[in-house]
């Protein structure tokens, strides 16, 4: 009977898989991008026990520290009261984040501000119920906020709390399908219904177990244990899902496990990152430190709106971009920078600037595909090209060329550098490579590929090659334009070589590249694809290729085995798929992501089939299958993050309200500069994220696209304004346009307190005005009084002055006549003078002659007669009467120099005043000792002891000093 009743179920669930397995489909290939933010980033605890997505797109963390928010730019943390780790976190539609700690219980919302606020929910509780521990699960549910940690469940409707004590001790709950399960360790596993507890039949072989996840599995439910592996229940049996995920979670630890949104399932484990399986539990996807996790402890998983998976990890939270269909093999896999790649013989060939590797196809195409990479012996170094001709792969390495046999190298040529391989046309047993400088012949002898030597007449670096008709071949130089080469019949030499450029129709000597399209060479160039004449010998801008392929920039194109075309520009790559009616569609949205990351001018793409893709990029490769669909215009949200004031950095808005457009901002007129800042829940490329906006009420519209995040406005008028704000992605979708109004109030001169107090002031400056011009009129009466008055008092003062004027001229004509007349008595006095002088000079000589002849004559009466004339020559030279006569004359012209003399000098003797006046006369000193009837030398003598008495240095001039004085 009970085989009767098994085998149908295992039959419906075995199809159930399959149907699973059929629709789900996952990149196993390489590793997905996983970005890493530690806690120095996140500026949170080290552990995060659970992750939820809010309906805006923000992502809520349970850490230790606190509630961490994250909106795609920015982290901000919540602590509870009492610093307690939160370990569950749950946010509503109606913008309540429910939050549970040890003994706390409780919700976050949103300020009147929009900033985060707490509100503990234990005051609700009973007393009884108040010491539960710590609260692991958050639920919402018809019934209300499901809370439950180890010792009860706690049901909030309308504030008001119903609490279900364990029947022996709970560990976790689940919710699936809107049932919440929860495992009792004594009990088993119960289902909530309404108010209370039913145990589920047929699961006893679980009770006492640790169930770490209970997933939906179409109908039915996946239970995951720690370590005693996965089971089935389809509600009345339970049957073990053995397979290799559940055998590796069972030897790894399982912790948590999450029902991703293509049927497939994600489980964390505690000793080995996360796995990704699908329905029949193969495993499609391994992640852990060792290729690309921050630690193995994986604590919590959520899918965003992108379908991406975020890890609450022991240490950090990682972000892993599971929903793509490009994954990476890199470091992690021991590869370098890529410049080739191809599949030979059942290995794919990665040549890197370290050497050549390799890795069994198939094996790679697993999920454990880790360290598989091996490198073949001799090739290290940089290895530039791989050519798989005749079944041989051929390897263009720096050193030189070889061939890859059994995974090991056979050097065939040593000449520096096989940049490319070329088949010449009507040639099948030679090769052309393209060197460092020139290029290089090999021909095949008896099977085997021999070197033939260097091809002659021709040096230049060969490394994009293309057939150009019977041993002709196109070469395009980096900077010198492109060449044509015309060789002999047996290859070995150049028997022609041109260069054309500029001169020969290309838009530019450098940066032309030519490849073999459709059986023809096709010239790229900066100004599009170019095409060669045969006929004029120029080149052309060919309009038919560049219309069939719009794209700007490219520089390096190659055609598939489906003759899809793919093509690179100088940061950017993408293909043109062949329709079935033989047009060609553009697509580059998937490749959008790798933009920057490829090597400049080394760009390289192998199209190993329809499948899958690899991209050679700076650090490593990059692997794309396009049967992986995914959806590139995902709807994200942008958020007006915070808005401050540049005055005082104070904030305004914290970015929490439900809705932006609830909160009313009104702002005094000094508060006129804003700081906006803005960001975009577009978790998987954040850092190509652009920004525009637009102030409405203020610009005409929006700003262009930018990466600033910010946005600051000064001196803005007073009005009403709107700030809208909006992003746009690395794939051209922008998102949902967010919005804020505020008000800057008019200054206090243009409120109505302001008109109030103008009208006033009116009044006021009416009365002013008013007492004002009577005053102004009695001013202006007194001042015509006071001016007349002034009037008056001027032309009295003006009569004066010219009274006085005159005066002035008479006394100075006066001055003038007095002046004219002591220059006059001046010139008398010296006549005078010098009369006196010339007598006693006449008398002195009569004297001696006199006095001679009295004493030559010895009559008496003679003598007695001229000795009478001496005597009154004598009485007549008698020096005090001529010097009375001369004092009398001397002071009528200076009356006062004597005086002036005296009263500074009162020690000077009369002979000593009389020296000054002669001075004063300007007369030498032989008319003075005349005058003075002494000799000549008497008179320096007498000068000598006057300078002494005026107190005059030798240096001074005495007559001029006298007559200075």
């Amino acid at each position: 009977m009970r085989r009767n009743i098994t085998n149908p179920i295992i039959f419906t669930v075995f199809f159930v898989l399959l149907c699973f397995h059929i629709s789900a489909k996952i990149n196993s290939t390489g590793t997905p991008k996983v970005r890493n933010y530690d806690n120095s980033t996140i500026l949170a605890g080290p552990q995060t026990w659970m992750i939820s997505t809010s309906s805006s797109g923000i992502m809520y963390f349970a850490n230790n520290d606190g509630l961490l928010q994250f909106n795609g730019q920015d982290w901000e943390i919540y602590p509870l009261p009492k610093a307690t780790v939160v370990r569950s976190v749950y946010p509503t539609d109606e913008g309540k984040i429910y939050v549970g700690g040890f003994n706390e219980i409780g919700y976050f919302s949103a300020g009147s501000n929009g900033d985060l606020l707490y509100h503990s929910l234990i005051p609700l509780l009973p007393e009884e119920a108040k010491d539960f521990g710590d609260l692991w699960k958050i639920y919402d549910t018809p019934q209300g906020i499901v809370f439950q940690c180890y010792k009860q469940i706690m049901i909030l409707t309308d504030s008001t709390f119903h609490v279900l004590k364990a029947p022996g001790q709970f560990h976790f709950s689940y919710s699936v399908h809107g049932d919440i399960y929860v495992n009792d360790l004594e009990v088993g596993i119960m289902r909530l219904s309404g108010s209370r507890l039913v145990r589920m039949p047929g699961l006893n072989r679980l009770k006492g177990m640790l169930i770490w996840s209970i997933l939906p599995f179409g109908d039915n439910l996946l239970i995951a244990t720690s370590q005693d592996g996965i089971f089935l229940y389809n509600g009345l049996e339970l049957t073990k899902w053995d397979n290799q995920a559940s055998r590796r979670l069972s030897e790894k630890q399982l912790f948590c496990g999450l029902h991703l949104p293509n049927n497939n399932y994600a489980f964390g484990t505690i000793q080995d990152g996360f796995l990704i399986c699908d329905t029949l539990g193969n495993i499609l996807q391994s992640i852990n430190l060792e290729n690309g996790l921050q630690n193995n402890t994986v604590l919590s998983m959520q899918i965003d709106q992108y379908q991406n998976l975020w890890l609450g990890l022991d240490h950090g939270i990682d972000y892993a971009e599971i929903n793509s269909p490009i994954t990476y093999l890199g470091h992690f896999n021991g590869l370098s920078a890529g410049y080739t790649a191809v599949l030979h013989n059942n290995n794919l060939y990665f040549g890197t600037n370290r050497g050549l590797f390799y890795a069994s196809w198939p094996r790679l195409q697993e999920s454990d595909n880790k360290n598989i990479f091996n490198i073949v012996p001799g090739t290290e170094g940089q290895v530039w090209s791989l050519s798989v001709i005749d079944n041989s792969l051929f390897c263009g390495h720096n050193s030189g060329v070889c061939i890859i046999r059994n995974n090991k190298a056979e050097w065939i040529s040593k000449e520096p550098g096989g940049w490319t391989f070329i088949r010449p046309k009507n040639h099948k047993k030679l090769l052309l490579c393209g060197t460092y400088s020139g290029l290089i012949r090999f021909e095949k002898i008896k099977g085997k590929w021999k070197n033939g030597g260097k091809v002659k007449n021709f040096s230049e670096s060969s490394r994009f090659l293309a057939n150009a008709g019977k041993n002709s071949f196109w070469m395009s130089h980096g900077y010198k334009g492109i060449y044509k080469i015309v060789l002999n019949n047996s290859l070995d030499s150049a028997i022609q070589t041109k260069l054309f450029n500029t001169n020969d129709g290309l838009p530019d000597n450098t940066g032309a590249n030519v490849f073999q399209l459709f059986g023809k060479p096709v010239f790229t160039t900066s100004d599009g694809f170019y095409s060669f004449n045969n006929l004029s010998k120029q080149f052309y801008k060919d309009k038919r290729i560049n219309n069939f392929f719009p794209v700007e920039g490219i520089e390096t194109i190659y055609e598939d085995k489906q003759n899809n075309l793919w093509y690179f520009t100088k940061t950017e790559a993408g293909v043109f798929r062949l329709q079935e009616d033989g047009s060609y569609r553009n697509v580059d949205v998937p490749f959008r992501e790798l933009k920057g990351s490829f090597i400049k001018g080394f760009q390289f793409v192998y199209p190993l089939d329809y499948e899958n893709t690899f991209f050679g990029t700076q650090k490593g490769y990059v692997h794309y299958t396009p049967e992986y669909q995914k959806n590139y215009t995902q709807e994200y949200n942008c958020y007006i993050q915070s808005v401050k004031l540049l005055a005082n950095d104070s904030l305004l808005y914290g970015g929490n309200l439900p809705t932006q457009n609830s909160l009313a901002i009104s702002l005094p007129f000094k508060y006129n500069q804003l700081y906006f800042q803005i960001a975009a829940n577009d978790f998987e490329n954040p850092n190509s994220l652009q920004y525009a906006t637009f102030l409405e009420g203020f610009e005409e519209g929006w700003s262009p696209w930018q990466k600033r995040m910010s946005k600051e406005y000064t001196n803005l008028p007073y009005g009403g304004y709107v700030f809208h704000a909006k992003a746009l992605n690395i794939y051209g979708q922008e998102s949902s346009k967010a919005k804020i109004s505020f008000t800057i109030l008019p200054p206090w001169y243009h409120s109505s307190y302001g008109y109030t107090l103008y009208f006033f002031l009116f009044l006021i400056m009416l009365f002013l005005f008013y007492r004002y011009v009577r005053y102004r009129t009695q001013r202006m009466k007194d001042k015509e009084k006071k001016r007349q008055e002034q009037m008056y008092r001027e032309r009295e003062k003006q009569l004066k002055a010219s009274a006085l004027e005159a005066e002035k001229e008479v006394i100075r004509l006066r001055n003038i006549n007095l002046r004219a007349e002591m220059i006059q008595k001046d010139k008398e006095l010296a006549n005078a003078t010098m009369q006196m002088i010339q007598k006693n000079k006449s008398l002195s000589v009569i004297k001696k002659s006199l006095q001679r002849l009295s004493s030559e004559s010895n009559d008496e009466l003679t003598k007695n007669q001229m000795n009478t004339l001496i005597r009154k020559i004598n009485r007549e030279m008698d020096s005090e009467k001529q010097w009375k006569v001369f004092e009398d004359h001397f002071e009528n012209v200076h009356e006062t120099l004597l005086k002036r003399i005296k009263a500074k000098h009162p020690d000077l003797s009369p002979s000593e005043l009389k020296l000054c006046a002669y001075l004063r006369l300007n007369i030498s000193s032989k008319e003075i000792a005349t005058l003075m009837n002494i000799s000549t030398r008497g008179v320096e003598i007498s000068r000598y002891r006057l300078r002494k008495k005026l107190n005059i240095s030798r240096e001074t001039n005495l007559t001029e000093f006298i007559m200075k004085f």
